[in-house]
Formats: C-alpha cells, structure tokens, sequence
C-alpha cells in the first residue's frame, strides 16, 4: 500500500518526460501500439531491425545510478530514503538473508516505473542519434535502412549500455533481423502478397 502510494505521487513527475517509443507499463500505452507502430517502420522500408535482448535486466539496476535519477526530480528525503529501503530490502538465497546490491525487486508497484526510469536513458540517446525504435519495458529494437548501419548502432548501443546503464546484454538472444525472422513482444510479420504492395 505504501509503494502504490509512493507510486502515485512521484510517478507524474516523470511521467510528462517520457519518450513517445515507450510503451510498457505506463497510463494509455500497451502492447498493440508497440507492434504497430514496428509494422508501420517496417512498412517504410526500415527493414533491418538491431534485436538487443537485455540480460536479467531487473537483477542489474545499479542502485546508485538508479538513485541518482530519482534524485534529479525528487528532493523529498524520506521518499528516497523509503524507495533505497525497498531497494536494498534482503532476499532468500540458500535459506540466508542477503541485502541486494543491485537489482529492482519484480512484482513490486513500483518496479514497473523504477525500470522505465533507467531504460528512459536509453530512450534518449536513441533519440538523439535520431534512431527509429520502439521499447516496451526491458524489451526494445531499432529499425534502420541497411545491414551496415545495423551493426554500427548496434555496437555504439552496446557500449552505452555497459558504459553508462551498467546492463549487459545476452549476445545468444540478440542480433539483426529481417522482418519475417523477427518477433516483437510475442508477435511475427509476414510479407502482404498484393499489387502495388510490394515491401510491406
């Protein structure tokens, strides 16, 4: 009840801030726009997508770089000593209590925001590369014109999040692929079979 209540006090201050690409776990957003908006690139012809899968994206938040954003739009002392509590609140490993050191607890009210929060960094490096993409929650994929330019982003991408997000990346799940071979958040694209519709 606490959390909820946390949740909807600091939620509209970074709510307004966020970018129009993310649609996971906010007011009015959800998984259709997300898919639609990957068909509408792929129909203008941005047909090599960069897959980057997040590793346990929710057990690798750094919590003082997680504190530091909090930080820039909070300045209540006692929301941000609650939310490093919660934070740091120890878990079950092995029958002993163990305080975390990094991570955002999933199933939490707040999870949901705290990792919009960090991926809205992301977010905006994206956008200021001017890059076509689409992120729900820790799942997201750029949309781009040729193969080349593909693993150019791809790997620029790569070293911000390991650089300035701290958050690996699993290799075995990520990659470039072509519209038929991809999937956005459980959904595939076919090709249309019709006059005048070639490429869509």
């Amino acid at each position: 009840m606490l959390q909820q209540a946390v949740l909807q006090v600091i939620a509209i201050r970074f709510e307004k801030d966020f970018s129009d690409h993310s649609f996971g776990f906010r007011p009015k957003r959800n998984i259709h726009q997300a898919v639609l908006q990957a068909q509408v690139y792929i129909n203008e012809g941005y047909q090599d997508i960069t897959d980057i899968d997040l590793k346990s994206f929710f057990d690798e938040v750094d919590h003082c770089y997680l504190l530091q954003l909090l930080y820039r739009k909070i300045k209540c002392s006692v929301i941000l000593r609650l939310i490093r509590k919660w934070l740091r609140a120890p878990i079950l490993i092995d029958g002993k209590l163990v305080k975390r050191r990094k991570g955002v607890p999933q199933g939490s009210p707040l999870s949901p925001l705290l990792s919009n929060i960090v991926l809205h960094e992301l977010d905006r490096e994206l956008e200021r590369q001017g890059l076509r993409f689409i992120r729900y929650a820790d799942d997201f994929s750029i949309y781009l014109k040729s193969k080349w330019m593909t693993r150019r982003v791809g790997n620029r991408i790569y070293r911000f999040l390991k650089d300035k997000l701290k958050l690996p990346i699993n290799r075995a799940k990520s990659g470039i692929r072509r519209p038929v071979h991809f999937t956005c958040l459980g959904f595939g694209f076919v090709p249309t079979y019709r006059k005048g519709k070639k490429g869509k």
